[in-house]
């Protein structure tokens, strides 16, 4: 009878827990609804009002039309192309570097101690005070774009990876060594799994920097891109049209994001539900 009636409230628990759960869900994506539709009151309200001119601001319902009827044209759908390209390819050159770097340098503490002053001192520079001398190496040109955002992605992800392989535990890192298990097989069986979580969080990060950093080099140069785009409108006037390209980059944003947490859920299911969540 004990053993019977101990069975059957572990899942009656399980489930409690999770509509608990559940519940806690529902209400987080009301929340975040109320407080989307409280900023677009307000920012109706502004422009509705007349605080702010409508060139400086104009009003959700125009810069709603405009998006609506720029999504219709090649021009718009180019120049997000020109930005996820730049974004992208930067994004890998940085992965397929500082992913291996960060792992080596992680797992031996000479490597680690001898390249953190150069680390230090290469991840201080602000990318975009580079740029002016990347237009007179490499010219106003896509692999110029990509290079800055390059450069803005390669060390989050580095120091990730680097972080996740410092995180092995002692008492691993021993019996590995105990029982003089193979480099590569180490490599693939215990640094790697250990690293996975952080690198991941490097890449989600690196993800979205790079968008904003092509956009940012597109502003400020002639590369053609959704920054050029804004830039534009806002010199022919059209405010609406370079606020509709504005919303764009953060929608892109954040469905890199959103992908980004979707693929580290799927990546890092073999580990515990406590440290997933």
């Amino acid at each position: 009878m004990a053993t019977s009636t101990g069975r059957g409230s572990a899942p009656a628990y399980e489930s409690t827990r999770g509509s608990k759960a559940g519940d806690g869900r529902d209400k987080t994506i009301w929340l975040q609804l109320l407080c989307f539709l409280l900023v677009l009151a307000v920012w109706t309200l502004v422009s509705a009002v007349g605080m702010v001119s409508a060139s400086a601001l104009p009003g959700p319902r125009a810069v709603a039309g405009e998006l609506a009827a720029m999504a219709g044209t090649g021009e718009f759908w180019g120049a997000l192309g020109d930005t996820l390209r730049g974004a992208v390819a930067g994004l890998a050159a940085a992965i397929v570097i500082g992913v291996p770097l960060g792992l080596v340098s992680g797992t031996y503490a000479a490597v680690e101690q001898s390249s953190r002053l150069l680390v230090d001192v290469l991840r201080s520079f602000p990318v975009i005070a580079l740029l002016p001398v990347f237009l007179l190496v490499l010219g106003s040109t896509s692999g110029m774009k990509a290079t800055v955002v390059f450069i803005a992605c390669v060390f989050p992800i580095f120091l990730q990876a680097q972080y996740g392989a410092r995180g092995v535990e002692p008492m691993i890192q021993e019996t590995v060594r105990g029982y003089r298990i193979p480099r590569l097989l180490r490599f693939r069986r215990v640094i790697l799994p250990s690293a996975l979580p952080s690198i991941m969080t490097g890449l989600r990060l690196a993800a979205t920097t790079s968008v904003l950093v092509a956009i940012g080099v597109e502003i400020l140069t002639t590369l053609p891109g959704i920054g050029h785009m804004v830039t534009q409108e806002q010199q022919s006037g059209n405010s609406a049209a370079a606020y509709a390209y504005i919303i764009t980059a953060g929608v892109i944003g954040y469905s890199i994001n959103r992908l980004s947490g979707v693929m580290e859920t799927r990546l890092l299911r073999w580990r515990p539900p406590a440290q997933a969540s």
